[in-house]
């Protein structure tokens, strides 16, 4: 009998080990693809377990930063006079009035601040680092002011004047230098770099202003001006500077 035909009749006469010769090619074949795809499945699971472990490791300095925007943007969105009306309902027997002049204040502040940090973000500043720039770029040369000069010109505590020189520091936009008559003590300066961010900034954010305030018209800014001028005068009069943070 021919090769051929005995291969061909012992494959017919053993169909069952044919069939497991077939199942085990098919494993060894299967095999890769399923060492990928556990791997990938394990790396997913893994990216996945990381980004968790990632957001419960924020630090709490950034939510609540997030919170407190969120709460000034909440805040902004609130008009006045629903306020007013409110305090009038809950408690009939207070005249609520100055709230409605103290709530515009806090409001127009508020409302202000997106268009100054959209000048000023593509330089990694934000309004309060800002502020600190334009204290001592108006100081005049050498540009210098120590910490306690600075917070009393924002009217900010030490706390957050030291966080605001640290991110400023940290832009090589100012420098921290020693006092030469007291040891102790420093001056803020601006570096060469912060006086040309400065005066590159500042005309931008005095048109930003302009553009604010053009509704009024020059008479009634000028009249607001004055009427804000008399009331700071008053609000200064009746407080301890020590008590403004």
């Amino acid at each position: 009998m021919p090769k051929t035909a005995v291969r061909k009749a012992s494959r017919t006469r053993n169909p069952a080990k044919a069939h497991a010769d077939a199942r085990e090619q098919d494993t060894k074949r299967s095999a890769p693809k399923k060492a990928i795809a556990g791997n990938l499945q394990s790396e997913s699971k893994r990216g996945s377990l990381a980004l968790a472990a990632k957001s419960k490791r924020a630090p709490k300095s950034r939510m609540k930063k997030a919170a407190a925007r969120t709460a000034g943007e909440s805040a902004a969105r609130v008009p006045v006079n629903e306020i007013v009306e409110q305090w009038q309902r809950e408690r009939p027997d207070l005249d609520p009035a100055p709230m409605r002049l103290f709530g515009v204040l806090a409001q127009a502040h508020l409302l202000t601040t997106p268009y100054i940090n959209r000048v000023i973000a593509k330089h990694g500043l934000v309004r309060g680092t800002f502020d600190v720039l334009s204290a001592l770029r108006r100081a005049g040369p050498p540009f210098s002011l120590t910490p306690k000069q600075l917070a009393e010109s924002l009217m900010l505590s030490g706390a957050g004047m030291t966080s605001r020189l640290d991110r400023l520091e940290s832009l090589r936009l100012v420098a921290r230098l020693p006092e030469p008559n007291d040891r102790r003590s420093l001056k803020i300066q601006l570096t060469q770099k912060g006086v040309k961010l400065i005066d590159e900034v500042i005309p931008q954010i005095v048109d930003a202003q302009w553009q604010l305030v053009s509704s009024l018209g020059s008479n009634e800014t000028a009249v607001l001006i004055d009427l804000l001028r008399r009331l700071t005068e008053t609000l200064f009069a009746s407080i301890d500077p020590g008590d403004i943070d």
